[in-house]
């Protein structure tokens, strides 16, 4: 099965990650907001949530990171396994889960709420059997071993 043709906004934040990962955060940033408003009004839920996930990345603080990280979580009720699978998911929409909830209980931890933080370690645990067997779902499985 070959995945549906990919619209200009998954470059655009594949773009803000490598500029993310350049130590160029300000600029992600910047270029991923100026998606927002047309993803959020498209019906591309997996767009959203690849969206919201990974401006969570380039928040200067943990509250405004912690409410990407939840609009991307709230953004999965939109999302059909069908469509992660077709963006390349293999596990569906679970295989997302892992990351995202890694990525509170790491938020969280570090607003000091202990109990969410967790919770949300905990729920992330409970999917890490939806990863692949590749370096992201290592990667993934790694930092579940190392913990918050």
């Amino acid at each position: 099965m070959t995945s549906p043709p990919e619209s200009t906004a998954y470059a655009t934040i594949r773009e803000g990650i490598a500029l993310r990962e350049q130590g160029r955060s300000l600029e992600a940033k910047a270029l991923m907001e100026s998606l927002v408003a047309g993803v959020e009004s498209g019906d591309d839920a997996f767009a959203k949530v690849f969206l919201a996930h990974s401006l969570a990345d380039v928040q200067e603080s943990p509250e405004d990171e912690l409410a990407w990280d939840l609009r991307a979580l709230a953004f999965m009720d939109e999302l059909t396994d069908e469509r992660a699978i077709e963006r390349g998911n293999p596990g569906g929409k679970s295989a997302l889960l892992p990351s995202l909830h890694l990525n509170l209980a790491v938020d969280y931890r570090r607003l000091g709420d202990d109990t969410n933080a967790r919770r949300h370690f905990e729920l992330g645990q409970a999917h890490l059997d939806a990863l692949a067997d590749d370096a992201y779902g290592d990667s993934i499985r790694s930092a579940f071993v190392q913990g918050i």
